[in-house]
């Protein structure tokens, strides 16, 4: 374990279910002080906190404990850039500032762990990869920045008594920036792409953060068709034992596409073919996420079977690219999930068949320029746009795809169910936030559902 001061001044900002998980474990280690600050007026969690650490604050930025305090500890939401945090950051030293991960890290350094990061991809490969794993060993434990908080894991860990657990953690760009030793047996990046610009000096600043995850792992598992991401780990002076997969390239280490007549047929590495009609999950963006998962079974040696047997019975999770419904041989998917153009990107370009898409919502100020050359195709049959705003979309959508503007996700659906023939594909993948008409990316797919459910045959 490395050295935390207990008897020191401990600070937590943010009251989520992450800041709230920091307050139990340093309660449960035996902090003597535990200040817990938040800047709504009525965050979440707030009665729970209130009874374990010693003193809350609320509705803004405690100046006295930042200018006190001998550890800081960050919710993910909380930019290291935060202007009231800097005087406490240059203040501390590097060691006594991080979050939840890296709490985590203090406490985990002899523990088998699995972090996976990248734009797109992760809670899927994220939870397939602890299924595997569940099928051949005991005491998998998953979470991170999807679901269970990494350090409510860990508390389970110890109040159960359970040894020699694996812990497999999908780790966002944010919860990096403020880790700095955790012992990452198998570090997978998927792939990566402008993503969250509103917090970073850029796309460099961001992919930043998620290279952190090479320096801290044993074993890396790479994109070998992400080019920027190849780039930057060939100018690394440290390397590391490395697989990777790619869709269309000849791999040496880890596993690939086999391709017939152009179309996708199988996945393999060295020894060991996957037909596609055996996995669960479709799209070849899918595809690269299930060999991510494998190339990470390979590493922690998993047997063949349970490779094979999980891959085949894995059940996507909700509103990334799920089959809702086929109608009259047309199928409609779900992809809310999708808040981002490099998302909707990957969506777009696994699936092969002719498709209708539907686009809109908090564009985020993304660059929509490289829906151009990509709606520039045989098989996009149209586009219908919904959103309250669509002037950073609009004037990418090139001549030759027909598009619509039609504000709703129901007259969108209603439009399309009109016009799509047997064989066609429709596909609900926004690339956009969902808060202009939804409460989250959820509520969006949940109503997605609804409306596809009640289309007539």
């Amino acid at each position: 374990m490395l050295p935390i001061d207990l008897s020191a001044k401990h600070l937590v900002i943010g009251f989520g279910i992450t800041g709230l998980s920091v307050v139990k474990t340093l309660d449960y280690l035996g902090a003597q002080h535990i200040w817990a600050t938040d800047s709504r007026d009525n965050p979440p969690n707030s009665d729970e906190i209130k009874t374990i650490a010693t003193e809350i604050f609320e509705g803004g930025f405690n100046h006295d404990w930042l200018d006190q305090c001998d550890y800081l500890w960050l919710s993910p939401g909380i930019p290291l850039a935060t202007p009231e945090l800097q005087d406490c950051l240059k203040r501390l030293p590097k060691d006594h500032v991080g979050g939840d991960i890296e709490l985590f890290a203090r406490l985990t350094q002899k523990d088998t762990i699995v972090g996976i990061t990248g734009t797109n991809g992760k809670s899927t490969v994220t939870t397939l990869t602890a299924d595997i794993l569940s099928a051949d060993r005991e005491h998998v434990f998953v979470g991170g920045n999807l679901g269970e908080p990494a350090l409510n894991l860990w508390l389970e860990v110890q109040h159960k008594n359970i040894q020699n657990p694996i812990y497999v953690l999908e780790l966002s760009s944010f919860q990096l920036e403020t880790t700095d030793n955790l012992n990452v047996d198998v570090g997978v990046i998927l792939n990566l792409a402008p993503d969250h610009l509103d917090r970073y000096n850029g796309f460099d600043d961001y992919a930043n953060a998620k290279f952190k995850l090479l320096d801290m792992a044993k074993r890396w598992v790479v994109n070998y068709e992400d080019q920027y991401l190849m780039n930057h780990i060939a100018s690394r002076r440290v390397q590391k034992p490395t697989t990777g997969f790619a869709l269309k390239q000849t791999v040496e280490s880890g596993w690939q596409m086999s391709w017939q007549d152009g179309l996708p047929v199988a996945i393999s590495n060295q020894s060991i073919s996957i037909p596609l009609n055996e996995i669960s999950i479709g799209g070849l963006h899918n595809y690269a996420n299930v060999m991510a998962c494998c190339c990470i079974a390979d590493d922690l040696q998993v047997g063949e079977q349970s490779l094979r047997q999980t891959i085949k019975t894995y059940q996507a999770l909700p509103h990334r690219c799920v089959l809702v419904k086929a109608i009259n041989g047309v199928r409609y998917y779900n992809d809310s999930k999708a808040t981002n153009l490099p998302s909707t990107v990957a969506a777009i370009e696994g699936f092969l068949e002719p498709k209708w898409l539907i686009l809109g919502g908090v564009t985020k100020d993304q660059d929509f320029s490289e829906l151009m050359t990509l709606l520039d195709s045989p098989s996009m049959l149209g586009v219908y746009l919904i959103g309250k705003d669509i002037s950073a979309i609009a004037p990418h959508i090139p001549a030759s795809c027909e598009s619509h503007y039609v504000e709703t996700l129901e007259k969108a659906l209603q439009a399309i169910h009109a016009r799509a023939k047997n064989g066609e594909v429709v596909l609900f993948s926004p690339a956009c936030a969902s808060f202009d008409q939804f409460k989250n990316f959820n509520d969006r797919g949940d109503h997605f559902i609804r409306l596809v459910e009640v289309l007539e045959n």
